[in-house]
Formats: C-alpha cells, sequence, structure tokens
C-alpha cells in the first residue's frame, strides 16, 4: 500500500469513525432507555394496584410507583441496597426540585370530582360505592392514571444528543436540522451554526406556558444540562376497577 493509500485510509477512518462510535453510544442510551420504558409500565401498574385498594390515595399510589422503578435507579437485591437506592432518589428529587422538576409524578385521569355528586349522593358526595353496579356508576369507579418518570440519561455525548432531538422536536426546529452527520447536525443548511447549541438556546427561552404535553419545561430541561444531567421523560398507562371507595379529596379536578 502506497503512502498515498496510507492517508486516504485515514481520511476515511477519520471521517467514518465518530459516526460509528455514535451509533454505538447511542445504541447502548435507547437499549437503556426501553428499560426505562419497562419500569414505568411496572410503576404504572403498581400505582394502579395500590390505588384501588387505598381509596385512590395519590401518596401511596407515588410511593408504591417509586419503589417499582429503583431497580432502574440502582441496587436492590437486598434492604440495605433498596434503602441507599431510596435516599439516591430522594436526592435526586431534593436537586430537581428547585428546577420546578420531579423524578416521578402520578396522574390521576378517573375518577372526576364531577362523578361524585352523580353516583355518591348518598355518601355525601364525598365517595363513591365500588361495586355500585349501575352503568354510569361501573364507568366512574374505574381508577385511571398516568405516571412520568423522568429518566436521567447517563451515556456520554449521546444523551445531550438525544435529549436535544426530543426537545427540538417538542420546540418545532427539527426540522431545520441539516447534514447526514449526527454527530455535528448544522442548522438551517449544510454550512449552518451548530444545531445542538441552536435547539438548546431555543429550548431555554421557552416559557413556562410552552412546557411539553408531558408537563415539562423545556428551559428546566436545559438548566438540568448545564449541570451535566439530562433527562428525558417516559410516560405509561394503566386503568383497573377500584376495589375500595374512591374518596372525592383525591379525585381528578
Amino acid at each position: 500500500m502506497g503512502r498515498s493509500e496510507d492517508g486516504q485510509a485515514i481520511a476515511e477512518a477519520a471521517i467514518i469513525l465518530p459516526g460509528m462510535v455514535f451509533l454505538l453510544l447511542a445504541a447502548v442510551q435507547l437499549t437503556q432507555l426501553q428499560q426505562a420504558r419497562i419500569l414505568a409500565d411496572l410503576a404504572a401498574f403498581a400505582a394502579a394496584r395500590t390505588g384501588i385498594v387505598m381509596n385512590g390515595d395519590p401518596g401511596k399510589m407515588r410511593d408504591a410507583a417509586t419503589f417499582a422503578i429503583l431497580p432502574g435507579i440502582g441496587p436492590t437485591d437486598s434492604f440495605p441496597a433498596i434503602a441507599k437506592t431510596l435516599l439516591r432518589f430522594k436526592a435526586e428529587d431534593a436537586v430537581l426540585a428547585p428546577l420546578g422538576l420531579t423524578p416521578l409524578r402520578v396522574y390521576v385521569h378517573s375518577p372526576a370530582v364531577s362523578d361524585f355528586s352523580a353516583w355518591g349522593r348518598h355518601l355525601n358526595g364525598q365517595e363513591i360505592d365500588f361495586d355500585d353496579v349501575r352503568p354510569g356508576a361501573t364507568d366512574a369507579t374505574l381508577l385511571s392514571l398516568q405516571i412520568r418518570y423522568l429518566y436521567e440519561l447517563k451515556v456520554p455525548f449521546a444523551n445531550k444528543l438525544i435529549q436535544t432531538l426530543w426537545m427540538a422536536a417538542k420546540a418545532g426546529v427539527l426540522g431545520d436540522w441539516q447534514g447526514w452527520d449526527l454527530t455535528s447536525p448544522r442548522f438551517g443548511g449544510q454550512a449552518g451554526p451548530d444545531a445542538v447549541r441552536i435547539s438548546r438556546a431555543v429550548a431555554a427561552g421557552a416559557t413556562a406556558a410552552q412546557a411539553t404535553p408531558e408537563g415539562i419545561s423545556l428551559a428546566a430541561l436545559v438548566a438540568a444540562g448545564r449541570a451535566g444531567r439530562y433527562y428525558l421523560p417516559v410516560e405509561a398507562f394503566y386503568t383497573m376497577r377500584m376495589q375500595s371507595n374512591p374518596y372525592r379529596k383525591w379525585a381528578r379536578p
């Protein structure tokens, strides 16, 4: 092989290698994200199972969901390990709170407050009999909830880029990304500025009214990213029939 061929091989490797490394890192990160989705599904089931026997208590549902996602945060193979991982989760909650973020939220979609005046009159409108067989009451005694787990992406480089792709889509600027090289996408054209930097600047300027459908502030995610923490919301839904009387005080407004 001649010197010119050696130089060509080095140039080709320099072009291809960053893309291959990124694909490998992205594959690892997306695999971990899929694990988080499975844990979110489990958390939704655990929350619903707890809610149906605890009168729809959102605090107890969140506790159940929290324990379900702990394996994705740290070791859970012993009681001391569970306690340590739970403390780690609570510490993360404390770090995110000043940014207006929380690692785990439970949204109750039903029963709704309006159901209690219709089907709980004999209980002063504060409860509904869980075993009420009237057609409308059977729908009112379904516990339907949504889990939103704020998963931290931890694979270097891939975490920031994957989160930025998601935020660019939410901010409506992903269509301006150009170039085949995802390790260095351009904004607005092949010779444009760094698309990651521009997209994150757009997200940082988003107002609270521009929160995503998941209830996440893009600006808060960017702020966490400045500290090297990159999060992506993972959602799951579950519906079960109540096995205890739902309470109006914990129903959806």
